[in-house]
């Protein structure tokens, strides 16, 4: 074609430079993926997966929690790499409020120490440090209840699928310490198994539902019977712990003795070992026997202070007697669980040692114990007691309506 130029250059030109910028523009624009094409659940394995999808709750676990939420123990639980849908469906069957007390999920590795007090381990998914998370947990749940209330601490560390190469097995490891003793689980997931991660955590979770019934003192399935519950695959490893029952009172006290918990609950039914509870009014005595004096004292100290839970606490280890044997640690217990009191039981003879375990606390005295607490000979010198003293506040003791204050 041939165009006079003014034509050309003014109006033909201008048009096919935008059709070829129009075209550049149409290739170099992403073109959209083709639509996936519906896949088949090929295997029976994933069949039975996707049996529990996250936003449902099966039957069967539904039943379960359903149970444990009848039962009086309370549950603190911490997860960390897998398990969390246990927590929603705890949460979800309505009566959790009886049961959950308290819930962490700490997934960086800062955010695991600092639950742990400082303490790392090599491995975030490890026996070891699920064995610390669960007993931390115990302490909490021990912490936020009542003084003969049955709890556990439950914990679950997981390493399932990811989206980068890891070496590693896909594990869980669950470890459960409480009032009604001590379990753990290993599980080593199938990698060859077609299951995505969703289907992964829900095995972690049913396991630790598992581990809160076991918890809770209700029946729960074994061999065979447990691997069809949680759902494993054939190459799926479950290992059990042994089950360590809840310690009795001598068994609690020597490890008192050998310093392995510092303290021990009786008095108001099952044994609860190194779970100490601050933020309680404590009347320390030696008890021999109980009597209704030290009740009296008690009382009135709880008239003053309404908001703090009551109890006595007896010391195993005395500043000026050394320790008492085990079976007349025994024969004092038994007054109080002939009363249904509650006491604890410590290594602790110094109010310094007493204020360190049970932060937060009150401490009951009467005037003779208040002029032993300012004899220098328990502190080095008079100048270590004059100090610590002042560290911790003037105290002062009533007598025959004369407070009496240290000079």
């Amino acid at each position: 074609e041939h165009f006079p130029f003014s034509v050309w250059y003014f109006v033909e030109k201008p048009r096919r430079m935008r059709l070829s910028q129009a075209y550049r523009a149409s290739c170099l624009a992403p073109k959209p993926y083709p639509a996936p094409k519906p896949r088949l659940l090929h295997t029976a394995a994933w069949i039975r997966a996707a049996a529990v999808r996250p936003d449902t709750l099966d039957p069967e676990v539904d039943e379960v929690i359903k149970a444990i939420h009848a039962t009086p123990t309370r549950l603190a639980l911490t997860v960390t790499g897998g398990g969390v849908q246990a927590i929603s469906w705890l949460l979800g069957v309505p009566g959790a409020s009886r049961t959950v007390l308290d819930v962490q999920v700490p997934y960086s590795p800062t955010a695991l120490k600092s639950l742990l007090g400082g303490q790392a381990f090599a491995s975030a998914s490890s026996p070891d440090s699920v064995a610390a998370l669960s007993q931390a947990a115990f302490q909490r749940a021990a912490s936020l209840t009542a003084l003969g209330t049955p709890v556990a601490g439950l914990a679950c560390s997981a390493a399932l699928g990811t989206d980068r190469v890891r070496r590693g097995e896909d594990r869980v490891y669950i470890a459960a310490h409480g009032t009604g003793g001590r379990a753990s689980f290993s599980l080593v997931l199938d990698k060859a198994a077609p299951r995505p991660r969703w289907a992964q955590d829900a095995v972690a979770s049913r396991l630790l539902i598992h581990a809160a019934a076991l918890s809770c003192g209700l029946p729960v399935p074994e061999g065979d019977l447990a691997r069809r519950w949680l759902r494993l695959e054939p190459g799926d490893v479950l290992e059990s712990g042994r089950p360590q029952p809840p310690p009795t009172l001598r068994q609690a006290l020597q490890s008192l003795g050998r310093g392995e918990i510092t303290s021990v609950e009786a008095g108001l039914g099952p044994v609860t070992a190194g779970a100490p509870r601050g933020g309680r009014l404590y009347l320390p005595g030696s008890f021999n026997p109980l009597h209704a004096g030290h009740t009296a004292m008690l009382q009135a100290a709880q008239s003053l202070c309404p908001q703090l839970e009551g109890c006595y606490e007896l010391s195993t280890g005395n500043a000026d007697k050394g320790l008492l044997l085990v079976e007349e640690v025994e024969r004092r217990v038994r007054h109080f669980e002939e009363a249904r009191l509650p006491v604890v039981l410590t290594q602790a003879p110094l109010y310094a040692q007493k204020a360190r375990l049970f932060p937060g606390s009150v401490f009951v005295i009467g005037y003779d114990t208040a002029i032993r607490l300012l004899d220098p000979k328990y502190y080095g010198s008079r100048e270590d007691m004059l100090l610590q003293v002042r560290r911790g506040g003037t105290g002062g003791a009533r007598s025959s309506g004369v407070v009496t204050t240290p000079s």
